[in-house]
């Protein structure tokens, strides 16, 4: 296939499920039930901080992780909830939503490249959800204190926009498992809270067991996170966040492969078996 082939593949399929996602957006209450679960997870935090130091940061946080201000550790942790949420649950639904529709069978026979479809389709749900993203931390700045210039929110974007696209290898991960386990969205449920438990949104992965801290580093999300911390809580460049966008460069590209890889033997599991589009 030609590389203009691969374009006209990605955007069609990309704008496609990129009007279909937005147009949640017009129901008035959407936003408000999206950002519900942050910002009460945020509240939990607030009394947490009341309660340890008198809503002030407590002072082991502070000695422990460099980091001036606790609630703003974790609002900006909390702000990339939206985007481990879709990516666990966008990857199965692509698969779920063409097999419940009955057209999963002609998808899947389609001479066209199954990785830029699936990257594009679980792309738009991701690109939408940047602006849940943006929302909580324009929202939560006004209760912390974030250091907002330039120069700190490019590299916060950088940061971000780079984290959508490391975030699609959980994706693949949930198609390959939604294309024989039929409910991936239960399977995404499961692993949502120990995505958030292990990526250190509410607290810093050093407080975890050493074999649990390895594991949080394998995940791409964990040092997302950390650049939008040291770019908008100590004011960070590009140079200071080398470490933690090669990182997050890294495992981004295995999850990638990894989840592609799971994909493509999952597929030919479905269509040796029988099930491509049993529901």
């Amino acid at each position: 296939m030609s590389i203009e082939t691969y374009a006209r593949t990605f955007r069609g399929t990309y704008v496609l499920n990129l009007k279909s996602q937005f147009r949640f957006y017009t129901w008035a209450g959407w936003l408000v039930a999206e950002l519900i679960g942050p910002f009460m997870l945020f509240a939990s935090a607030w009394v947490i901080a009341r309660i340890v130091a008198g809503g002030g940061t407590p002072p082991r946080f502070l000695e422990a992780t460099g980091y001036p201000d606790y609630l703003a550790f974790v609002l900006l942790g909390l702000a990339f909830n939206g985007l481990a949420q879709t990516a666990l649950e966008g990857g199965g639904n692509a698969v779920y939503e063409e097999e419940s529709a009955g057209t999963w069978d002609l998808v899947a026979l389609t001479p066209m490249n199954r990785f830029v479809w699936m990257f594009s389709k679980t792309l738009a749900g991701l690109t939408a959800m940047l602006l849940d993203t943006a929302i909580v931390v324009a929202v939560g700045a006004m209760f912390v204190s974030l250091v907002l210039t330039p120069s700190s929110v490019l590299v916060a974007l950088a940061g971000l926009v780079l984290t959508l696209f490391a975030l699609q290898g959980f994706g693949f991960l949930m198609a390959a498992a939604g294309l024989i386990w039929k409910q991936p969205f239960a399977l995404a449920i499961l692993l949502a809270p120990i995505v958030i438990l292990l990526s250190g949104m509410m607290f810093p992965i050093s407080a975890l067991p050493g074999w649990a801290q390895v594991v949080s580093m394998a995940f791409p999300l964990t040092h997302g996170i950390e650049v939008a911390r040291g770019a908008l809580l100590l004011g960070l460049g590009f140079a200071e966040l080398a470490g933690p966008f090669t990182m997050l460069a890294l495992t981004g590209a295995a999850h990638m492969a990894v989840g592609y890889t799971a994909f493509r033997i999952m597929e030919r599991r479905a269509l040796a078996s029988g099930k491509l589009g049993r529901y």
